[in-house]
């Protein structure tokens, strides 16, 4: 006669791991998961981060950054090698850094099986893609092909701008008192290889690749989106060569401002009207106008 107060083991089930090796799981985490039924790395991989916020209690945002799908899935692949042609996991965590104005500001990515990390400013997604594609020893597929090497750079940009920022510099060059003159500075480089555009209308004595160039500015409140235009500035600009800038503008309003810049580029001596040859749109520093504090009176 089988005792009921012991019953047989449950020889189907797999021996359970120490969910505590994942960075966010407890013990008392790990008791409601197994309460739950899941025991093992593989098991928790399968979930959902909604799912594993049901049976734990714990915000599905918290699951997702500490990635407890991604370390579950590199532990089992530890603990059991895959065989030569199965499938398996490549897992990637990918950290943005936003602005106020929702604006990449960094891209941080990293590789859970190499243990690797890569990040560089902005938003780039093909470099993303080609992170992607190296660290998981990707195939390309039928209408594509990989870069020889690592990876492939992407191929810069016709205009390459810095800025724009304010003119002073440092800490007290973010902010700005009420009422106080806007002085902004732009620095942009024309790649070489661009058109000139019709050469009969070359300036005598400039070769035929430069080109015009119109450089505005602007200050773009946060609080509603409002444009607060500079002086536009405009001339010639050499392939290769920087161009720096210094615009003026109104004071402006006090709150936060996005600096922002486009720069556009046209063939020499253009005529109104002419579309671009490129055009560049870049994002620059946040300023912050305040009142300035009234000043005490003597005693």
């Amino acid at each position: 006669m089988r005792d009921s107060r012991n019953p047989p083991a449950d020889l189907s089930r797999p021996a359970p791991d120490d969910l505590q090796k994942i960075i966010g799981i407890g013990a008392a985490l790990a008791a409601r998961l197994a309460d739950a039924g899941v025991t093992t790395y593989r098991e928790l991989a399968s979930h959902t981060p909604q799912r594993l916020a049901a049976l734990t209690r714990v915000p599905s945002a918290k699951i997702v950054s500490q990635d407890w799908t991604g370390q579950a899935r590199q532990l089992a692949g530890s603990a059991l090698t895959e065989p030569e042609g199965q499938q398996k996991y490549a897992t990637f965590h990918v950290e943005l850094l936003i602005d106020a104005d929702n604006t990449v500001r960094r891209t941080k990515t990293r590789h859970f099986q190499s243990d690797t990390e890569d990040s560089w400013p902005g938003w780039d997604g093909r470099r993303l893609i080609d992170v992607i594609r190296h660290k998981a020893a990707l195939v390309a597929g039928p209408a594509e092909s990989l870069p020889p090497g690592p990876s492939s750079p992407p191929a810069p940009p016709p205009i390459h701008a810095e800025g724009p920022s304010p003119v002073e510099e440092g800490t007290r060059g973010t902010f700005w008192d009420a009422g106080e003159p806007t002085a902004v500075r732009l620095t942009f480089r024309v790649a070489p290889g661009l058109p000139a555009g019709d050469v009969d209308r070359v300036a005598p004595g400039l070769p035929a690749g430069d080109v015009d160039y119109i450089a505005e500015v602007a200050a773009r409140s946060l609080a509603d989106a409002r444009y607060h235009p500079l002086a536009p500035a405009s001339g010639t600009a050499l392939p290769d060569r920087p161009v720096t800038l210094e615009l003026a503008g109104p004071p402006l309003p006090c709150g936060i401002h996005r600096l922002e810049a486009t720069v556009s580029i046209y063939g020499h001596r253009h005529h109104p009207g002419d579309p671009p040859l490129a055009r560049r749109h870049v994002l620059g520093d946040l300023v912050h106008v305040a009142a300035r504090p009234a000043r005490q009176p003597a005693s």
